[in-house]
């Protein structure tokens, strides 16, 4: 119990200890890292959504739902990381036995990734009644989730096979990778359907 609950603030780059202790000092010095992951990730991102600006201006719903499909995609993401770093801690994993579970994660991906899509298309072509934004949110969401799922069964492994920390870098890691790819796939698909 306590190996999982340390698992548990090790995705969000914090060691159990270092939580525990009582200095702000040394707790922003362990934290503050990892932190600037998500930095760097963020203005990516802001940097990402102004390259599709057009898009976001032609059809402003869009922009409506980029919460959404964020969240989506960074919780299957984390979901993954914290199935491959269980699975590592019962040693060094084989190439077979990663792409085993890279296979099973990406088809898993993808059955959240549509349930998903449709859940959240469905919502807004309902609201909205614009089939464009149903098709984007739908195929933004699957493949963003899905590609989510994959990240985070590969970085861990990746991690460890360049033998870093994968308890501590894979979380925030993940999710700034995670919110590139999610964000690339909504918005290029949506260049193509108001293109």
């Amino acid at each position: 119990r306590r190996e999982a609950s340390d698992d548990l603030f090790q995705l969000i780059g914090v060691h159990l200890a270092d939580a525990r202790q009582t200095s702000p000092v040394a707790a922003f010095r362990g934290r503050f890292p990892w932190l600037l992951t998500n930095i760097a990730g963020g203005i990516l991102a802001a940097f990402l959504s102004g390259m599709f600006e057009a898009e976001l201006q032609k059809v402003v719903a869009l922009a409506l739902f980029i919460p959404v499909v964020l969240a989506l995609a960074e919780s299957v993401s984390i979901q993954s990381v914290s199935l491959a770093l269980q699975s590592l801690h019962g040693g060094q994993p084989t190439v077979q036995a990663i792409l085993k579970k890279l296979r099973a994660e990406a088809v898993t991906g993808l059955y959240l990734g549509v349930a998903s899509g449709l859940a959240v298309a469905s919502v807004a072509l309902l609201w909205l009644g614009q089939t464009r934004v149903f098709i984007c949110l739908l195929g933004g969401v699957a493949g963003g989730v899905t590609c989510a799922a994959i990240i985070g069964v590969v970085m861990p492994n990746l991690l460890r096979l360049f033998q870093r920390e994968p308890q501590v870098a894979a979380g925030p890691i993940t999710l700034a990778l995670t919110d590139m790819v999610t964000l690339t796939i909504y918005f290029t698909l949506a260049r193509w359907l108001v293109g």
